[in-house]
């Protein structure tokens, strides 16, 4: 991780602590130049995560629900059906939170015999009108993103094990890690990523390259990665070395490390 990078990483846990701060008292903290904060803060406010407002840094919160759902909405639906292509009858699911894998729901609930967990009440509450066998984790309702998280659904997960999970993220660095905003969050996925017996992350091109405050795990950590994102050939190269295997959708080729 460069030193810039170091550096963003901490603006975004101070502003997380403190909801808001000033630019020049993070120019104390950090012993730069407040032109150098202005340009980390840029950057963070094009990634989505921090927000300056009148010499103030703020931290932006997740986008709702309704948002995310007119956004990327062809490549959420080639994404769900490259997923959904993968169940079975007979399968036991675990459908993360988000509208990707919401998606996915829309797509296999009428698989027979399935059973599906999730932690998510937009897909939960489309699912309890179909065939499915539905089990919805318990715990904390974040209102503008529809996920569900906390020490219940913890608690839940740990005793489950699926056959396959699909999973979502809010961002990804440039090194691979899996991020998400909050502790409760990260905490969950990478429970139910470790006991699941094949787990695949689905995200658009556009969650990576991004930074987020709490690290998930890593690509490898996942048995694939379907995504819509066209990788370079450094990009590639990292892949392969990491042995990560990648199922590309909408594009003309199928990349695999």
């Amino acid at each position: 991780m460069t030193a810039a990078e170091e550096r963003q990483n901490r603006i975004v846990e101070l502003v997380s602590e403190k909801g808001n701060i000033q630019v020049d008292r993070l120019a104390q903290i950090l012993d730069v130049s407040q032109m150098t904060i202005r340009r980390d803060l840029d950057k963070l406010d094009r990634e989505g995560i921090i927000e300056r407002r009148h010499g103030v840094a703020v931290i932006k919160h997740e986008t709702t629900y309704t948002e995310k759902m007119v956004t990327m909405m062809e490549e959420k639906r080639l994404l769900a059906e490259a997923c959904a292509a993968m169940v079975k009858p007979g399968d036991t699911v675990f459908l993360d939170s988000g509208t990707t894998i919401y998606e996915i729901a829309k797509r296999i609930m009428d698989i027979p015999d399935l059973t599906v967990i999730t932690d998510d009440i937009e897909t939960g509450f489309l699912l309890h009108r179909s065939g499915v066998e539905l089990m919805i984790c318990g715990g904390t309702v974040q209102k503008e993103t529809g996920s569900i998280f906390g020490t219940f659904s913890n608690q839940m997960m740990s005793y489950i094990h699926v056959g396959i999970a699909f999973m979502g993220a809010m961002s990804i660095d440039a090194n691979f890690n899996v991020l998400t905003p909050t502790l409760d969050k990260a905490s969950l996925k990478r429970m139910v990523t470790k006991n699941a017996n094949k787990s695949y992350l689905v995200v658009d091109h556009s969650k990576f390259n991004r930074q987020a405050l709490m690290k998930i795990n890593s690509l490898q950590d996942y048995t694939g990665v379907v995504t819509t994102k066209i990788f370079d050939g450094r990009e590639r190269e990292r892949i392969e070395e990491l042995k990560i295997q990648v199922v590309t959708v909408g594009g003309e080729d199928k990349q695999e490390g």
